[in-house]
């Protein structure tokens, strides 16, 4: 936890009733530790140079894009079977 007597400066921003719900509920979670002290250590934890976050970043983009590839094939797949039924049924 922060002490007193280090120098905080003071910001605001804006955030989703979302989020304000979940500082809440961590808040309450935690023990009663500050939404202010779970934002912090938020900051302090996230290292936008960190190169293992960037990498398992870049492999999740590939594989929702794959996911994504995949389920218009199956999608386009499905399609073509019930346009092959429907004129099987005519």
């Amino acid at each position: 936890m922060q002490k007193q007597s280090e120098n905080l400066v003071r910001k605001q921003f804006f955030i989703s009733p979302a989020n304000v719900d979940k500082l809440e509920k961590l808040s309450s979670k935690l023990k009663g530790r500050s939404a202010a002290q779970i934002v912090r250590d938020a900051i302090d934890a996230y290292d936008p140079d960190d190169e293992k976050e960037s990498e398992m970043i870049a492999l999740a983009h590939t594989k929702v894009k794959e996911a994504l590839e995949a389920t218009a094939r199956a999608n386009q797949t499905m399609d073509n079977c019930l346009i092959s039924l429907s004129k099987e049924e005519n």
